[in-house]
């Protein structure tokens, strides 16, 4: 009795029970979520077989989260519950406890954002990971055409209508009794049938600051042929921060982007150099960012010499004006300079 019976009754109800039965303080003020009485049932009986003479609450909880790791392989939901609860009674961790490190949290990749063209068939395979299978998918904001296959987790169909959607993906795993869930958001463009890729070509205006400083718009000083640094290409450039004190530039350019092309890429030069001497962490940072979307934020660790290119699909915008936005901030000391030069927007 006494350790046992709380223990026992953490593990299959729980602190706070939902089924009307009454709640369970625990010695160490923690919160332990029930299994149910059935597997606390089943880790209790398989505990039992491996009762040996002597037997205590310190053996039976070893004995239980062996069972608990025996019952359910493939996740450490159950076996961490028994720790809790034992831990809960003030029954502490023996030498011989085993460990369990499988069961790893569920997850659902990002398949990047998906193109297509009316009445043309698409297929999409979501990738999940981690957790208990069998895996349950689902999906809302799927263009009109597209269904999915709960079990298999593929998104297929031929798409109906032009536009652009916005579609959550979300897995359900088997964990019981509370089942993982992981999600994540992506857009898929359908393109209207028959009208290619009208406009391609280079899309940004100035693209290396060479005609002054339109059609960009900028924070004073970004734009020009300052002495300390040097263009990649040309004579001018853009240099954001390298002030040595709490500062924001920005650089931004309004862009329209053509529907019906099979190609979207972003790309620029960017040099950083830094005073900062840190290789952990973050005082200064640039952030790339298409309408709401960060495409990349780099800082004083990636400082290094001379000029290295930076390149993004972003075909998720096609179709669209957005803004292309670079902003740069800087902390109260020690300079970092982000000099960005040469930038592109080909569409093809």
């Amino acid at each position: 009795a006494g350790p046992g019976d709380h223990w026992f009754y953490l593990l299959a109800e729980g602190t706070n029970p939902t089924n009307g039965q009454p709640t369970s303080p625990t010695c160490n003020g923690s919160t332990v979520t029930g299994l149910g009485v059935q597997n606390a049932m089943k880790i209790m009986y398989n505990a039992m077989l491996m009762k040996t003479t002597g037997a205590s609450y310190l053996r039976y909880r070893t004995w239980t989260l062996q069972a608990a790791k025996n019952l359910f392989p493939g996740s450490c939901t159950q076996f961490n519950t028994v720790k809790a609860a034992w831990d809960a009674v003030s029954v502490p961790a023996q030498a011989g406890d085993p460990t369990c490190t499988g069961g790893t949290t569920l997850a659902l990749a990002n398949p990047g954002n998906q193109t297509g063209t009316v009445g043309t068939a698409s297929s999409l395979t979501l990738s999940a990971s981690g957790g208990t299978t069998p895996y349950t998918f689902s999906a809302s904001g799927l263009p009109a055409g597209l269904s999915l296959n709960a079990s298999t987790g593929v998104i297929s169909g031929t798409p109906t209508t032009a536009g652009t959607s916005t579609v959550t993906a979300t897995v359900t795993d088997s964990a019981t009794p509370t089942h993982g869930t992981a999600s994540t958001t992506f857009t898929w463009t359908v393109n209207p049938v028959g009208t290619g890729c009208s406009s391609p070509g280079q899309k940004l205006g100035n693209p290396g600051f060479e005609s002054g400083n339109a059609p960009w718009s900028a924070t004073a000083g970004v734009l020009g042929n300052t002495s300390g640094q040097t263009a990649h290409s040309g004579t001018r450039y853009a240099w954001l921060d390298g002030y040595g004190t709490t500062h924001t530039d920005t650089l931004s350019q309004s862009v329209t982007l053509p529907a019906g092309c099979s190609s979207y890429t972003l790309s620029f030069w960017l040099h950083i150099d830094s005073s900062e001497t840190t290789t952990t962490t973050q005082f200064d940072k640039l952030t790339v960012k298409v309408g709401a979307t960060t495409l990349a934020t780099y800082s004083n660790l990636n400082k290094a010499t001379g000029y290295s290119q930076k390149s993004f699909n972003v075909s998720a915008f096609a179709g669209q004006t957005v803004t292309l936005l670079f902003t740069g901030t800087e902390d109260s000391s020690l300079q970092t300079s982000f000099v960005v030069d040469d930038t592109a927007l080909n569409v093809s």
